[in-house]
């Protein structure tokens, strides 16, 4: 029997208290070679502190540690859920169970020796086995699992709990983040990522069933299980038809006389099966499909990072469209809940990928049309968008009059949850989006879905290239009517915690103790809301929204992260925060003005740039600070 004596009685007690726990011979051999070796610094990291819920749910590395993504947490994770949902749901939800679905990433550490590798290809390739993993804990409590034969999209486990009234829902991804990571993200019973207290109440549970019977360990045939339903052609059947219900009949018979082409990547993920479906049921044209990036492939070998915001992960797509003569072309990301937008321009001969910003007024905007064309009256005390606090506020112009505009902290948690209780009011909430290219555009879904958001944007193509427009048209004509909405977001790399405790200590204490920053570069500060700490100058300033005034139960601020809006004289909005899921510190500028012409355009983003990188050296350090941009 191996144990640890490193003469740390508290690291200790945890390295033992995991190596009586692990059954999985990589992540317990990964421990036994790190206390060989006296890497102590590691273990500190990974085994002295567990993963709390993000913006995203549980997301890390996969190996071995309570920090990390492995069978252990896993189990204790579901677990926890399990018992929590036994103590808190009604039994009609506990005896419709859970749902639980998984993409196509890795469920071990890569970076290990070939055996191992080997060993864990012959297992299960696939996220696949947290989710049996997680299968196997519920039915030992009898309580069903409706199950994915294969991978899915992550909205549709989300539609797929409000579908079966299942009590929650688990998502195995790590969405787009790099491959050796992996990730765990919880449904509540309404199809909304858990939110608090839940998630903090779940990790409580959490603690009372660290132990993992033998039973748990074993899912040779857990398929076979008379608790355990395949949901994969059902969910996906019922999805396809929700997909076609969203589009007005003038809409589909527009998609069908338009034909308009598309170019389609799945980023190596899972979207390419659905977005076919999809397409079909709206009667779209098929899109033509990148097959470099059309399987699942957790290694991700044609990109640095499996994230479509990074614009280079567009070059094979783009290569593609020019090849075939085609203008639009769209992107998911791996798990297909985000969905990444690019057209080509005739006149400059150049690509537009749009921004999560523009691709968000685009979408509300259109979906604010169609609502209205179904006969509904437009009336902002009744009709709501939704986004996040650092996104773009052009949908509040947009909207004005007709919807309004509630903003939520970063998350689409947050934004699924806040949706969900403005229908419990009688409220009509038609769409959420986050600048990070993430669109709810319609609340049976009450999450970030990139198919559905595919075939709207499609939608929306198939309309204004019929009329000679594009979506770059549209874009600017919005801009003439509501205004120039410049955004600039960005982020720094950082490898030491440290550093954002100066930094956010800094700012608390920038002219001395507990005196906030009053100007900032050449930039004078009018309002600052620091989310983490509680502080609102002045105390009346919102800065978070306007769910205090609709009292929909989320109206306190809390972020597990840093947060902190600054709003300047000049009209300059920036907010910097903390990553929910990496070890990023990312910020997000806006600028409103007016700028009818693209060279008046051109002028004031050299100018907003500028401004932006002045206020964010001077506030942040990142030179002093060991930041990585």
């Amino acid at each position: 029997m191996v144990t640890c004596n490193s003469g740390d009685a508290k690291l200790d007690n945890a390295i033992n208290g995991w190596l009586k726990r692990d059954k999985n011979p990589v992540t317990f051999q990964e421990v036994v070679d790190d206390i060989k070796n006296s890497r102590w610094d590691k273990l500190k990291k990974t085994m002295l502190t567990r993963q709390k819920f993000g913006t995203a749910g549980l997301r890390a590395p996969m190996g071995a540690g309570y920090m990390c993504m492995n069978d252990v947490v896993v189990l204790q994770t579901a677990q926890g859920l399990c018992s929590y949902v036994q103590k808190v749901s009604n039994q009609a939800q506990i005896q419709n169970g859970v749902v639980v679905g998984f993409d196509g990433r890795y469920n071990s550490k890569r970076q290990v020796l070939f055996f191992y590798i080997f060993f864990f290809r012959l297992m299960a390739i696939y996220s696949i086995r947290f989710a049996e993993l997680t299968a196997k804990v519920f039915i030992s409590a009898s309580i069903p699992v409706h199950l994915f034969t294969s991978v899915c999209p992550t909205p549709l486990v989300s539609f797929g709990t409000i579908l079966y009234g299942a009590a929650a829902g688990v998502m195995v991804t790590a969405s787009h983040n790099p491959k050796e990571d992996n990730g765990y993200k919880v449904y509540w019973s309404n199809g909304s990522q858990v939110i608090t207290p839940h998630d903090d109440n779940i990790l409580e549970e959490v603690w009372t069933c660290l132990d993992i019977p033998d039973e748990h360990w074993n899912i040779e045939e857990i398929r076979s299980h008379e608790l355990v339903k395949d949901c994969q052609e059902e969910v996906t059947s019922k999805y396809m038809e929700y997909i076609r219900s969203s589009l007005r009949e003038e809409v589909l018979e527009q998609n069908k006389k338009a034909g308009i082409q598309t170019v389609y990547s799945a980023m190596h993920g899972v979207g390419y099966d659905y977005m076919v479906k999809a397409f079909e049921v709206a009667n779209l044209k098929a899109p033509i499909s990148v097959i470099e990036q059309q399987d699942p492939n957790p290694d991700f070998p044609t990109v640095k990072f499996p994230n479509p915001e990074e614009k280079e992960c567009l070059d094979l797509s783009r290569k593609l469209a020019e090849e075939n003569g085609v203008k639009l072309v769209l992107v998911n990301d791996p798990d297909a809940d985000r969905l990444a937008v690019a057209e080509y321009n005739d006149k400059t001969k150049s690509w537009k990928v749009f921004t999560g910003n523009e691709m968000g007024t685009l979408l509300g905007w259109w979906l604010l049309q169609q609502y209205a064309a179904r006969g509904a009256l437009l009336d902002e005390d009744d009709v709501f968008l939704v986004a996040s606090v650092v996104s773009s506020k052009m949908l509040r112009a947009v909207g004005r009059g007709r919807a309004r505009l509630l903003e939520t902290l970063t998350g689409f948690k947050w934004m699924g949850n806040a949706t969900l209780l403005l229908l419990q009011q009688g409220k009509m909430p038609i769409f959420a989006f986050e600048e990070a290219i993430g669109y709810m555009c319609d609340p049976k879904v009450p999450d970030k879905d990139g198919v559905s958001a595919a075939v709207q944007v499609a939608s929306l193509a198939s309309n204004l290239y019929s009329k000679g427009s594009s979506l770059l048209d549209q874009l600017q004509a919005l801009y003439a009517e509501y205004g120039y909405h410049i955004s600039y977001n960005s982020y720094y790399i950082f490898h030491e915690p440290g550093a954002i405790s100066k930094i956010f200590s800094r700012i608390r204490n920038y002219h001395g103790p507990g005196i906030y920053p009053k100007k900032v570069g050449s930039c004078e500060i009018i309002s600052i809301n620091d989310y983490a700490a509680g502080v609102k100058i002045p105390e009346e300033v919102n800065g978070g929204g306007h769910l205090t005034e609709l009292g929909t139960g989320l109206d306190q601020d809390y972020t597990s992260g840093e947060m902190v809006a600054f709003a300047g004289a000049d009209g300059l909005a920036v907010t910097v925060r903390t990553s929910g899921t990496e070890p990023k510190l990312k910020y997000y500028a806006e600028l409103a003005c007016r700028a009818p012409t693209a060279r008046e355009q051109e002028a004031k983003k050299v100018e907003f740039e500028k401004m932006v990188k002045e206020f964010i050296e001077e506030l942040l350090q990142p030179k002093e600070n060991g930041l990585i941009g």
